[in-house]
């Protein structure tokens, strides 16, 4: 009877000390369907058809899979990718992403270099460092602290930006050498001014473009009624590309 109370007892111990040995070094998981959530010291490795992982990682976290949700704080560099990817949180140095399809809800300290068929940006992601973005298509809601260079298809932008931006237009020629049909929509903030270039361009209510700002298009921008364009200049497209080595 005393070695079963003795017994019970132990047992008793070791379950409530293993929430104290959650906390590990270094994390790698891989398998057809992987769900993780702890708090890491040092780096995370998850790979799978489909990860969900959560909690804090002290080094680099890598994910990668066909469906891939992170509700993470990274404090190094996060490199995640997936056929649809659902990030948020924070990250204390670079982050890079990449997938199909892309949900982003994302503080990063570093720089950030993103690129995705089909991306979100929700109004409480920051980005500190540079950004650069290469996308089909883009809702960017988000405040962009540093340069912010963004190579689209169509881009509906609804944050802010504080530096100069370079928002280029893609070809989207394809096998049919179909010519430029770039659009982008601007709702939002661009303190630095900078540079667009795009078949068209539009201005809703709620723009503001703060600083100098060229547009190249091949028709002059579309304006909301009241919104002051005292502080961009037109310049009709002399080809029907941004650049010449695409």
């Amino acid at each position: 009877m005393n070695k079963s109370i003795y017994l019970l007892a132990a047992s008793v111990a070791v379950l409530a000390a293993s929430p104290a040995l959650a906390q590990s070094q270094d994390v790698s998981m891989s398998g057809i369907t992987v769900d993780y959530s702890g708090d890491v010291s040092g780096d995370g490795d998850f790979s799978g058809a489909t990860v969900d992982v959560s909690g804090s990682f002290g080094g680099d976290l890598e994910v990668s899979g066909a469906s891939v949700e992170a509700d993470v704080e990274v404090g190094d560099d996060l490199e995640i990718s997936g056929g649809a990817v659902d990030i948020r949180g924070s990250v204390g140095g670079d982050a890079e992403i990449s997938g199909g399809a892309i949900d982003i809800n994302l503080t990063v300290a570093g720089r950030s270099d993103i690129s995705g068929g089909a991306i979100d940006v929700y109004s409480g992601s920051v980005f500190t460092g540079d950004t650069e973005i290469s996308v089909g298509a883009m809702d960017f809601g988000g405040h962009a602290m540093s340069s912010l260079s963004i190579r689209f298809g169509d881009l509906d932008f609804t944050g802010r930006a504080d530096a100069a931006v370079d928002f280029e237009g893609n070809n989207r020629e394809g096998i049919f050498r179909r010519r430029d049909r770039s659009e982008i929509e601007i709702s939002g903030v661009l303190n630095a001014g900078g540079t667009i270039c795009a078949h068209e361009v539009r201005f809703r209510e709620g723009a503001e473009v703060n600083g100098p700002l060229t547009v190249h298009a091949d028709e002059e921008p579309d304006y909301a009624a009241g919104f002051d364009a005292s502080n961009i200049s037109f310049v009709m497209r002399e080809r029907e590309r941004c650049r010449d080595d695409d």
